[in-house]
C-alpha cells in the first residue's frame, strides 16, 4: 500500500469526499481487506512472549470466534474496541520470561443501537462476561464516518441550503462527521447524534478546510441513519481561495523558496544502542515493554532501571488516557465543538504512518502496530512507531572550574518513543522520553491546521471584522480561526522501587526571618503526605509552589531519604470554563493538574469508558468523591496537561509544531547524579 493511501485514510472526522463515491461502491470490503483506508493486511506473527503485550491478529480472530460461538455477536456485529484485557497486576509482576503467558481480550460490541461489554478468556477459550450498557454511545466506527457524506447530500432541506449558495452538483463536498458533547437536549436524549457541516473542495489542494460552507449543519442520527434537521443561518461567501501549503503554493506567496539547507544527518555507522526483545526494549540501564492500542495509542509499561546490578521498578504503566479540544464559539454550528479525540475518534486508530527524515530522524527504527476494523478483522497500520536516539548538542552535565583550569562534561542523549496521531484538522505528535540522568520526559506536539469559521470581513478595518472576530482571530480573508483548548490527561501508574507509595507534597512556606537578622525571609520546603484521593486533587499556583512527588513507603537511599519521584510540569494551562458547564462535567479531569487515585484496573479513561454524549458521570471527578486511601498502597498519578491557542496569522495554511510536557524526575531516588558514569566522548 502507498503511503499516500495510509495518509489520507486518516482523516476520519473530516474525511475526504473525493474518495466518498469510491468507498460508496466498494463498500466494506475496503474495511476487511485493508485495500485503501486503515492499513495492509496482517503477516504471521510472533506468539504473545510477555503478558502486557497487545493482542495479535490470531488473537483478534479467536475473540470473534468465541463469541461468535456463544451466540452473542453475528455479521451485524462492531466492534468500537477490541484490546487486551490485562492479566492481574500482581500476576505480571510475578511473572518471568519464559514462562506461560495467560491472554483474554475486552471487547465493545455495537449490536444495533445497542452496546455490549464482553471479556474473553483467549487461553481458556471461553466468554467470561458479555454485558448491556445502558444509556451509553461507544466511540464512532469507520463505516459511520463514511457513510455521512451521502445521507447529507442527499437531504432535500441540505440541497435547498446549497442551491440557494449556487451549488448543485455535490461531488466536491465534504461533510465532517463531527461528534456533539452533551448539553441535556431532549432531543438527543436515546440517540447516536452527529453535527455535519461541510466544506467545498472545488478548489483546494492539501488544505481541505479552507473554504467552510458557514452557517449549514445537518443533525444526523447514526442509528436511524437519518438526518434530524438541517439548520442554515444565512449565506457567508465561501472562500475561493485554495490556502494549499505544498512548495508550488509556498512559491506563490513567497515569490520563491528558501535556498535547500545543506543536509544534516545523525549517523551511526557501528548501529544504533537499542537492543529489543521482542516488546521490550532495553537502552542506558533503562527497560520497558512498548504496546499500542486502538484507543490509547503507545502504551509504555514494565519500566525498570538497572541501578548497581540492581532492577528498580519506576513506572508500572502509562499512557495517554484522553484529549479534551473545546472550541471558544456560542453560536449554534459551533458551541457543541468539545471533542473528546481520544474516546471519540480513538489515538491510537488514527495513528498515521512516519515519514523517515520528517516525522523521525534517519536513523530510527520504525515499528508497525496490529489493530482491529469495525467487524474486529485484524490490520497492520504501518511505521505508526518509531524509536529513536536523539542527540542535539547540549550537555548533560559540565562544570568548567577557572580556579585549577579543569573542564569535565559529557554529551546528554536521549532515547524517543513517537508516534502522531491527525484526528481531523489536528497533527498530534507524542514522545515518551528516556533520559541518561533517570528523567522520564512527556512531551507532547500540536501542528497540523487550523478549524476555520467563514466570515464576512476579508480584512480588520471591514465594518462586520469586530463581530466576526468575537471568538478567535481573522487568520486570513474571509476566515477566522477559532481559539480553542487542547487539554491531555496522562494516566501514570507509578510504582516506585515496588508497588507500595505515598503521595507527596512538598509545599515551599515562607519563613520570615527575625529583625535582627540582615535578610528578611527565606522559603523552605513544607513536606505533607496527602491521606486520600479527594485531597489529591491540586491544581497548579505559581504563587504557592509546591513539589508533587510519589514516594516509596520502604525503599531510602544511601543516606536515608525515601526514594521518589515527582512529577514535574514544564509548562501549562488551567480551565476557563465555569465548573457547572456541561463540558466541564463531562471532562472532569480538566480540573485539576494532579489526581491520584488507589490502583483500579477499571479505571483507565479520564472521562470514562463512553465519553461520547456522555453526562460526566463516569469521570476522575467521580471516582474521586469518596475519600479513598492512598497511604503505603499501590496508587495511580493522572496528569493534567494543557494549553490555550488564541489564533495568530502564523497559523495559516499551517502551524508550526508548539510542543507541551511534564517529566518525571528522579528525587533522592539515586545516591548519587546517576549519568556520572557517562565515558567522555570519543
Amino acid at each position: 500500500m502507498s503511503r499516500l493511501k495510509m495518509f489520507s485514510s486518516r482523516y476520519l472526522r473530516f474525511g475526504l469526499v473525493i474518495v466518498g463515491t469510491l468507498l460508496a461502491i466498494v463498500g466494506l470490503t475496503l474495511i476487511s481487506s485493508s485495500g485503501f483506508n486503515v492499513g495492509t493486511p496482517v503477516l504471521a506473527q510472533m506468539a504473545p512472549t510477555h503478558p502486557l503485550d497487545s493482542l495479535t491478529a490470531e488473537e483478534f480472530t479467536l475473540t470473534k470466534q468465541l463469541l461468535t460461538e456463544a451466540g452473542y455477536i453475528d455479521e451485524s456485529s462492531r466492534f468500537p474496541l477490541i484490546t487486551l484485557h490485562e492479566p492481574p497486576k500482581a500476576e505480571v509482576l510475578s511473572w518471568e520470561s519464559g514462562q506461560p503467558v495467560s491472554r483474554s481480550a475486552f471487547a465493545i460490541v455495537k449490536q444495533g443501537p445497542e452496546t455490549y461489554e464482553a471479556v474473553v478468556d483467549l487461553s481458556g477459550g471461553a466468554v467470561i462476561s458479555w454485558k448491556k450498557q445502558e444509556d451509553v454511545q461507544p466511540n464512532l466506527l469507520l463505516e459511520e464516518l463514511i457513510g455521512v457524506n451521502d445521507l447529507v447530500t442527499a437531504d432535500p432541506r441540505w440541497q435547498e441550503a446549497m442551491a440557494k449558495r449556487g451549488i448543485t452538483e455535490y461531488s466536491q463536498i465534504n461533510c465532517a462527521p463531527l461528534t456533539v458533547g452533551y448539553y441535556g437536549l431532549p432531543e438527543h436524549e436515546g440517540r447516536r447524534i452527529l453535527n455535519v457541516p461541510c466544506s467545498d473542495l472545488s478548489n483546494t489542494k492539501n488544505n481541505i478546510y479552507g473554504s467552510p460552507i458557514e452557517g449549514v449543519m445537518a443533525v444526523v442520527d447514526l442509528n436511524e441513519q437519518q438526518v434530524l434537521d438541517v439548520l442554515d443561518n444565512g449565506i457567508i461567501p465561501i472562500n475561493t481561495k485554495s490556502n494549499a501549503y505544498d512548495e508550488d503554493s509556498a512559491k506563490d506567496a513567497f515569490g520563491e523558496l528558501r535556498p535547500p539547507l545543506n543536509p544534516i544527518a545523525l549517523e551511526q555507522p557501528q548501529g544504533n544502542n537499542i537492543t529489543m526483545d521482542h516488546n521490550v526494549i532495553n537502552w542506558q540501564k533503562w527497560s520497558f515493554h512498548l504496546g499500542f492500542d486502538r484507543r490509547l495509542g503507545t502504551v509504555i509499561s514494565m519500566v525498570n532501571y538497572q541501578d548497581n546490578g540492581q532492577i528498580r521498578p519506576v513506572l508500572y504503566e502509562g499512557t495517554l488516557s484522553e484529549i479534551f479540544v473545546p472550541y471558544m464559539d456560542s453560536e449554534d454550528t459551533w458551541y457543541y465543538r468539545t471533542y473528546m479525540d481520544s474516546g471519540e475518534y480513538g489515538f491510537g486508530w488514527l495513528a498515521t504512518p512516519l515519514a523517515s527524515g520528517i516525522d523521525c530522524p534517519t536513523n530510527a527504527v520504525f515499528m508497525d502496530a496490529v489493530l482491529p476494523d469495525d467487524e474486529g478483522n485484524a490490520f497492520t497500520a504501518e511505521d505508526v512507531l518509531c524509536v529513536f536516539e536523539q542527540y542535539q548538542g547540549n550537555p548533560i552535565w559540565r562544570h568548567n572550574e577557572v580556579t585549577n583550569e579543569t573542564f569535565e562534561g559529557r554529551p546528554q542523549v536521549d532515547l524517543v518513543v513517537r508516534m502522531m496521531s491527525t484526528i481531523g484538522n489536528y497533527d498530534y505528535v507524542l514522545d515518551w522520553v528516556f533520559t541518561q540522568s533517570g528523567m522520564i520526559k512527556v512531551m507532547v506536539g500540536a501542528t497540523g491546521i487550523d478549524a476555520v469559521k467563514g466570515v464576512m470581513a476579508e480584512s480588520m478595518s471591514d465594518p462586520t471584522a469586530a463581530e466576526d472576530t468575537a471568538y478567535g482571530t481573522l487568520i486570513a480573508p474571509g476566515l477566522v480561526g477559532v481559539s480553542h483548548d487542547h487539554f491531555f490527561s496522562f494516566r501514570l501508574d507509578l510504582d516506585v522501587d515496588g508497588t507500595a507509595n505515598r503521595f507527596v507534597k512538598d509545599g515551599l512556606r515562607l519563613q520570615e526571618l527575625p529583625a535582627d537578622h540582615p535578610r528578611r525571609s527565606i522559603w523552605m520546603p513544607e513536606t505533607q503526605v496527602l491521606e486520600t484521593d479527594t485531597q489529591a486533587r491540586l491544581k497548579l499556583n505559581y504563587d504557592t509552589p509546591s513539589r508533587w512527588r510519589i514516594e516509596s513507603a520502604a525503599a531510602a537511599n544511601y543516606v536515608g531519604n525515601p526514594t521518589s519521584y515527582q512529577i514535574m510540569p514544564i509548562d501549562n494551562g488551567s480551565n476557563l470554563l465555569l465548573p457547572e458547564d456541561y463540558p466541564t462535567l463531562r471532562a472532569g479531569f480538566v480540573k485539576y493538574h494532579l489526581w491520584v487515585t488507589p490502583y483500579d484496573p477499571d479505571e483507565i479513561y479520564a472521562a470514562g469508558t463512553y465519553p461520547n454524549q456522555s453526562k460526566g458521570d463516569d469521570t476522575l471527578f467521580s471516582w474521586t468523591g469518596n475519600d479513598r486511601p492512598i497511604v503505603d498502597t499501590d496508587i495511580v498519578a493522572w496528569y493534567t496537561l494543557g494549553f490555550h491557542h488564541v489564533t495568530v496569522a502564523e497559523d495559516w495554511p499551517i502551524m508550526s509544531t508548539s510542543w507541551h510536557g511534564f517529566a518525571l524526575k528522579p528525587v533522592n531516588f539515586f545516591d548519587r547524579n546517576p549519568s556520572l558514569d557517562l565515558r567522555r566522548p570519543t
